[in-house]
């Protein structure tokens, strides 16, 4: 059986097209046909074999593949960045005699590792598809790793600013531009930064660009070329209506509400050049005087505000003072807003709020001041017969002028403005000032009482009104001792109502009556040390009518018990009871 394949095998071997210098040893042990890349040494098995040296056949590769040689000892491309390529066979990835058609290198795109070749795949690279950049008949490794080697027809700007790209471009993106323009010694700031290329760049233009804004801006120039060509003077970067002009280079520094303006509130269409710089020309048409005060705007009015006025109203002989100060000016220049000429009269304004309607005159100023309507400087004494002292001073105007409130003549007696506080009724006539002053009604009463029937002499005189005076009608007050000192009369009526006949105003204490002169009953011996109430025990109303009997008194303490009659003087004396004497 094994000859027989043996003979099998001969036979085929000499039947088979032999290669071209080919040895028939050489053609019995050949696996197969080489591929197509190497079919040329096909004949020339020892450009790839070492006879029994099976170790020499990775050197042979390196022989004629050189550039991979180099790799590897550089540690570049792919081979040379593989770890494992210097120690292991190339037949180990690389195979032959497979067929003609046979790939000698196992690649799949799909699963290719790009970091470990020189040119790692990022951004859009990485979507790219391989024949994109690895194009047909040149070797993977030719492929250009310079941005121009793939880019070359559709660089826009044709070479004009070289060979390499990445200076400006990035990628992630064709679009994405990482250009350091500092460099050029025109650094992008504010808007720029935000411009396109082409805006300034114009027909792809990179080399001697033109720097002047006019430059670029010529065709929006808002001001036609009228302000020159140093746009910078103005504007700034940051942005084309920012304006840093310094008007106060000008004959119109900007003040107030004027920096606050746009250039064309006061430039129109462009002209800044001749501009007037009075202010009717701008406030002409919102001028709220049309023109009545003049052209001298600044005489009143400042840049900060166009309602806050500085006029000096003093010039015009009406100086504001108090609350003129505080009002606004068409408070009082009233149909049109504008009058100038006015009244200087205070009833000119005030006609409609005078509550005195007009009855006390047009010179407001005698009472009022610019400081406060309500507060008034009348001088009460100067101009009328009342002046007010005391209690009156601090009045208001309406606490006496209350019929109307604006009523001028009024009557000076008291009566007339207390008759509803009258607490007299009527009683003590109108002379108010006989008793009470314009301090204070209620005290400091000053009466004079030695003008009435009854003069304060003694203990009477420190005594209050009420003491004796019962109600407030006063007049009605009794004279008589007994009606006051009912209460503290300690002989209860018994002596009559004849209070003077014994005591007088000094003190109550005091008394000098006397007996003897002044009755029909001289009090003689034990008489004289009584008290009077021994004697005098009913009580009389009117007149004391006491008996001078002895019985009268002494029916008590009568020892005879009335068997001797009632003439005790028959026996008794006054001198004492006990030393009788018969007649």
């Amino acid at each position: 059986m094994r000859l027989f394949k043996l003979l099998f095998l001969l036979t085929a071997l000499f039947a088979a097209p032999a290669a071209v210098g080919q040895t028939v040893i050489e053609r019995l042990v050949s696996p197969g046909p080489l591929a197509a890349a190497h079919v040329q040494y096909e004949a020339r098995c020892s450009a790839c074999h070492a006879s029994f040296d099976k170790n020499a056949q990775s050197g042979l590769c390196a022989d004629c593949h050189r550039p991979i040689r180099a790799d590897i000892a550089a540690r570049t491309g792919f081979h040379g960045r593989n770890r494992d390529a210097a120690s292991r066979a190339c037949k180990e990835c690389h195979t032959d005699h497979a067929g003609r058609s046979a790939a000698i290198v196992r690649f799949d795109p799909r699963t290719f590792n790009h970091a470990v070749s020189d040119y790692p795949l990022a951004g859009a690279h990485v979507r790219v598809p391989c024949a994109s950049c690895h194009v047909p008949g040149k070797k993977f490794r030719e492929a250009p790793v310079a941005c121009v080697g793939c880019h070359l027809s559709d660089d826009p700007h044709r070479r004009q600013l070289g060979d390499r790209c990445e200076s400006c471009h990035v990628d992630a993106a064709w679009s994405q531009i990482r250009f350091d323009h500092s460099g050029t010694g025109y650094p992008l700031r504010g808007a720029h930064a935000r411009t396109s290329c082409k805006s300034c760049h114009a027909a792809e233009r990179y080399r001697n660009t033109p720097r002047a804004c006019i430059d670029c801006h010529r065709s929006d120039d808002t001001h036609n070329g009228t302000l020159g060509a140093r746009c910078e003077s103005c504007h700034t970067e940051a942005g084309w209506r920012t304006v840093r002009f310094d008007h106060s280079t000008t004959r119109f520094p900007l003040l107030g509400a004027h920096t606050r303006a746009t250039c064309e509130s006061c430039h129109p269409r462009g002209r800044y050049r001749g501009v007037s710089t009075t202010c009717i020309d701008c406030h002409r048409a919102d001028d709220a005087h049309q023109g009545r005060l003049g052209a001298d705007c600044a005489a009143c009015h400042t840049p900060a505000n166009w309602k806050t006025t500085r006029f000096d109203h003093a010039r015009t002989g009406f100086a504001l003072q108090g609350r003129h100060i505080a009002i606004t000016c068409q408070s009082c220049h009233k149909e049109p807003a504008d009058r100038v000429h006015l009244n200087k009269a205070c009833i000119a304004c005030h006609a409609e709020d005078d509550r005195h309607a007009g009855r006390n005159g047009p010179a407001c100023e005698q009472c009022h001041n610019a400081a406060d309507w309500k507060r008034t400087s009348f001088d009460h004494a100067a101009v009328t017969r009342f002046p007010l002292r005391g209690a009156h001073a601090p009045l208001a105007c309406e606490a006496c002028h209350v019929r109307p409130a604006r009523e001028v003549k009024l009557s000076v007696a008291c009566a007339s403005c207390h008759s509803s506080d009258d607490q007299h009724a009527g009683q003590l006539g109108a002379n108010c000032g006989q008793c009470h002053n314009d301090q204070a009604w209620r005290t400091s009463v000053r009466f004079d009482h030695d003008l009435s029937p009854f003069p304060l002499i003694g203990a009477h005189k420190p005594l209050q009104c009420v003491a004796c005076h019962d109600s407030k009608r006063f007049k009605d007050a009794p004279i008589e001792c007994v009606k006051c000192h009912e209460d503290d009369n300690r002989h209860q009526g018994r002596l009559g109502p004849n209070c003077a006949q014994c005591h007088d105003a000094t003190a109550w204490a005091h008394w000098n009556f006397n007996h003897d002169t002044q009755t029909r009953y001289p009090l003689t011996g034990a008489h004289r040390g009584l008290d009077c109430e021994s004697c005098h025990t009913q009580r009389n109303v009117r007149r004391i009518r006491q008996s001078g009997a002895c019985i009268d008194c002494h029916a008590a303490d009568d020892a005879h018990h009335g068997e001797f009659g009632v003439e005790c003087a028959r026996c008794h004396t006054t001198e004492t009871f006990r030393g009788a004497r018969r007649r």
